[in-house]
């Protein structure tokens, strides 16, 4: 019987150690977020720290391997929605589908109530999202579906505030993301507007989704919906 040629085997050593990160990745981001070292996961995978950089170059590339179909459904959430006939229950639905795929996993929730990890895949994958949900948020207060300050921010604030309730009751009370939810939407009504303060401003709002809470830089401001 013919023995494997090097090459070969070292491919297959290579496709082997890469698989391995990614399950470890995916294991430990689903029980915990995405608070998890590299070092770390290259310890459940069974490889050396070498060897998951020679496939990840960083965090933000690893995540985006782990969750790109998921990210891309985060996209296609608010472009499908743009398809429903009456505006205020396209955004409803948009934001009710996507904190739903925020709570189907704790590292899933973590990115995207946040922007602290970057790719370029991530990054052109958010900016297709916020493109779609502008659009969205445009016709929903053309229509007066929604309260007139409304904007993207608010969404955002939602995402964090979302991300972080299902860190903490994904175990013991998983319906509390869709309680907020539910409550959240009925007080963005436009019947249900009271006075209120002004929402952050998109670059407020970007920086500290770009932050992992002690960064005070300022990063570049979100599209204005103006």
């Amino acid at each position: 019987m013919a023995s494997r040629r090097p090459g070969t085997a070292v491919r297959a050593d290579a496709l082997r150690n890469k698989s391995a990160v990614l399950h470890a990745a995916e294991n430990l981001y689903s029980q915990r977020g995405l608070a998890v070292s590299l070092n770390e996961i290259a310890k459940r995978a069974g490889v050396g720290n070498a060897t998951l950089y020679r496939h990840f170059a960083n965090h933000g590339d690893l995540v985006a391997e782990v969750f790109g179909e998921q990210m891309e459904r985060y996209c296609k959430i608010a472009e499908d929605a743009a398809h429903i006939s009456d505006a205020g229950e396209a955004l409803r639905a948009c934001v009710r589908q996507t904190c739903e795929l925020q709570a189907s996993n704790r590292g899933l929730a973590d990115l995207i109530g946040s922007l602290e990890l970057r790719n370029q895949r991530l990054d052109a994958l958010r900016a297709r999202n916020y493109a779609a949900l502008q659009r969205l948020i445009r016709r929903a207060r053309r229509a007066g579906a929604v309260r007139p300050d409304f904007t993207p921010e608010d969404i955002a604030g939602l995402l964090i505030a979302n991300a972080g309730l299902i860190r903490r009751t994904a175990d013991h009370a998983p319906g509390a993301s869709a309680r907020l939810v539910a409550v959240w939407l009925d007080g963005t009504a436009r019947d249900a507007a009271t006075p209120g303060p002004r929402p952050p401003a998109p670059r407020a709002m970007t920086a500290a989704m770009r932050s992992d809470g002690t960064d005070q830089t300022v990063a570049p401001p979100m599209p204005s919906l103006a």
